[in-house]
């Protein structure tokens, strides 16, 4: 998306850009960043309360966006009970049930792939020294480390390796929506109220 806002904006004349500018609020953030970069470089007379306006308006909008998204997911807490407790016990059951759903599949994906064979040349290319001093050579000990990052982390989505990242992934999502959903049970109030049978344990 980036990509095409940096070819559409400096195609814009510079009545345009202004225009661009003066209506920022029906477009993206990043786009919005951009036709203020393009205004600078051009030299284009941008007062600094047309400038504040901007940036203000961006973070309102950025603020707002955010409490929409925290008011639904309140709404959503809410409707699972009536009183903190209900939405407690079922706030653990969801998590509970992310869980199980998540370990499952990392444990199929560890029976299903099969454990890495070892290289038939006895060795990886890759660990050589002379790979590693071309790489130091030809890029710098920067080259290295990028190199070595990229093979760790090409590494965590293939095989075995796949089983312990979605296992990981899955507590971190877990613990993640247990944090929040708890917070958010007790600021909650229930959309509707529940019946009898919702309040037995």
């Amino acid at each position: 998306m980036t990509g095409t806002f940096q070819s559409h904006i400096p195609a814009l004349s510079d009545a345009e850009l202004l225009r661009y500018l003066a209506r920022f609020h029906e477009y993206r953030a990043e786009a919005v960043a951009l036709a203020l970069a393009e205004a600078d470089r051009r030299g284009l007379a941008l007062s600094p309360e047309a400038r504040a306006h901007i940036e203000q308006g961006l973070v309102q909008r950025d603020r707002a966006t955010h409490s929409h998204l925290e008011h639904r997911f309140i709404a959503f807490i809410a409707r699972l009970g009536a009183t903190v407790d209900l939405r407690l016990r079922r706030i653990r059951q969801l998590t509970a049930g992310l869980l199980a759903m998540g370990l499952g599949v990392a444990t199929v994906i560890y029976l299903i792939a099969a454990p890495k064979g070892s290289n038939p040349l006895g060795y990886e290319p890759q660990d050589t020294k002379k790979y590693l001093r071309d790489l130091e050579l030809y890029g710098g000990k920067v080259n290295v480390l990028a190199t070595d990052f990229m093979r760790w982390w090409g590494g965590l989505w293939h095989g075995r390796n796949l089983a312990y990242t979605v296992a990981l992934l899955t507590l971190a999502m877990a613990l993640g929506f247990w944090f929040l959903a708890a917070r958010m049970a007790r600021l909650a109030e229930p959309s509707e109220p529940s019946t009898d049978a919702d309040s037995q344990p």
